[in-house]
């Protein structure tokens, strides 16, 4: 206890003296030579409850049913492997943001291990699928409200619920955690419910239904039917299920107390994704057969319906309004403060880096909105399979951006130890450089297997090339502009999310990294 005390003063001294060079203590730097900040009014309960919004979306009630077909019992297997690789992303990210939170988060942290090319390549590629994905999940909800209601048709109900996102978004940082915070309560609370009956009915215990035994595991060609490819193959599609877990370290920069609330979120991570994601799938694949073509189509409801719930697609459809609904409110938070960033440290147009007075970067919000409403029209009134394609590209981003991160924290890791700064108890990664070299050459190794498939290598090798695109932008722009190139914080024991500004000052002090 006494070495943790240690570790957070000495955080606190390191924040201290940043804020003293320029930097902003628990949040973002000013934005150009303005004074404009984001407000830091999210709570722990906000926190805690956008980590699991998530790690917890729509992917999980019905995409989970692809890759229940892709892999067979072995899905478990699929999602074992994921969660292992989330939990320690999530303890890298927790580190990494303890000693400088920031709205940037790993495109910041990126930029200050290999300069400014990585943070300009990491934060642009995070923010490009938003739009598309806030585009694909309004479309999705307005499907369902079109079954409630077939007399409005879909493009109005899906530009409503985007004005009302993005009404919540405008308003304050609070009203998104508010929202979120009660979006993310009746996810939770359907998947308890899920579980508990689905043990309830794996024991044998519910009138009605006999205890499936071990049965659907092994008499449907074995516990892995399509070998350990199709564990691989599933495993894509677990790990797309669960990005959207690093927006809490996006959100540690609007929090009153962000260490307190990285520490916990962190610490609870592998409870929540060992219960909600292995628990589901596990009553899934034990209740029913892996071929059946409903759980294909939606497991959860398949598995409800064997079990005699009658009503259970309306149940099914309400959750997955929730979902939606929480889906789309990060993503406009998420991809709005990335925009905020990357214009605050000089990467995108400087008037995206405006902050109404209450503290919302409101700019860089209609801009996002304004991208999801274009793609929205022309995918209702035009639609195309290049759109489809679009999205399937920057789902695969997904992994590009994880390895950032375990690149990432493979330099500031070394460099914050090799300054006496101790990951405080409960978010270092363990065994370090080991476990996060395991994980950086698993990450490497899964795209190297999404690239050898047929099904998918073209859409991997566009994601990979758009990443080098962007990526040569960012060292075009470093070695026009080197000034404000941030990697010489590396060079200073002290400094942790400092301003383009304060970096600047200091760019003499080092040789940099990445030129």
């Amino acid at each position: 206890m006494k070495e943790e005390n240690a570790t957070v003063a000495r955080q606190r001294t390191d924040t201290a003296e940043d804020a003293g060079r320029g930097a902003l203590p628990g949040g973002p730097a000013a934005a150009g030579g303005g004074s404009a900040t984001l407000a830091q009014s999210l709570r722990s309960r906000h926190i805690t409850m956008i980590s699991i919004g998530g790690a917890v979306g729509a992917g999980l009630f019905v995409g989970s049913g692809v890759s229940i077909q892709q892999a067979g019992p072995g899905i478990l297997i699929s999602y074992a492997v994921t969660a292992a690789v989330v939990i320690l992303v999530m303890r890298m990210l927790a580190e990494m943001s303890m000693p400088r939170p920031d709205t940037g988060a790993f495109a910041v942290y990126g930029r200050l291990a290999f300069g400014r090319w990585a943070g300009f390549a990491s934060g642009w590629l995070y923010w490009v699928g938003w739009p598309l994905g806030l585009c694909v999940e309004s479309i999705a909800l307005a499907q369902i409200v079109h079954g409630w209601l077939p007399a409005l048709p879909v493009w109005l109900t899906a530009l409503t619920v985007v004005a009302v996102v993005s009404a919540v978004n405008l308003t304050s940082v609070r009203a998104y955690g508010e929202m979120e915070f009660w979006a993310v309560w009746i996810k939770v609370a359907v998947i308890a419910l899920f579980i508990a009956v689905g043990i309830v009915a794996v024991a044998g215990l519910l009138p009605g239904t006999p205890a499936p035994g071990v049965g659907n595991l092994v008499d449907h060609g074995g516990f892995l039917p399509m070998g350990l490819s199709g564990v691989v193959i599933a495993t894509s599609g677990a790990m797309f299920s669960f990005s959207g877990t690093e927006i809490v370290t996006i959100a540690a920069g609007e929090t009153q107390d962000a260490a307190a609330a990285i520490r916990k979120s962190t610490r609870t991570i592998l409870l929540r994704v060992s219960v909600f994601y292995l628990g589901s799938l596990a009553v899934i694949v034990l209740l029913l057969p892996w071929n059946s073509a409903a759980v294909g189509a939606s497991p959860f409801v398949a598995t409800l319906s064997h079990l005699g719930l009658n009503g259970a697609s309306t149940l099914l459809n309400i959750v997955l309004f929730a979902a939606l609904l929480s889906t789309m409110n990060s993503q406009l938070y998420a991809s709005s403060r990335m925009l905020f960033a990357l214009a605050r440290d000089q990467d995108a147009p400087a008037f995206l880096a405006r902050v109404s007075r209450r503290g919302v970067p409101y700019t860089a919000i209609l801009l996002t909105v304004a991208v999801a409403v274009l793609c929205l029209l022309l995918q209702v009134f035009h639609p195309t399979t290049a759109f489809t394609r679009l999205v399937n590209i920057t789902g695969d981003t997904v992994y590009i951006t994880w390895i950032g991160i375990a690149a990432s924290h493979l330099v500031l890791g070394r460099h914050d130890r090799a300054a006496g700064r101790r990951p405080a108890t409960g978010t270092g990664v363990w065994l370090f450089p080991w476990l996060t070299w395991a994980t950086l050459i698993a990450l490497v190794a899964l795209y190297a297997v999404m690239i050898s498939l047929p099904d998918a290598r073209e859409d991997a090798v566009l994601a990979l090339g758009f990443t080098v695109a962007i990526a040569l932008v960012g060292l075009w722009l470093q070695r026009k502009r080197p000034v404000r190139d941030q990697s010489s914080a590396l060079q200073c024991p002290t400094s942790h999310g400092r301003s383009p500004r304060g970096q600047g000052e200091e760019r003499a002090g080092g040789a940099r990294r990445g030129r």
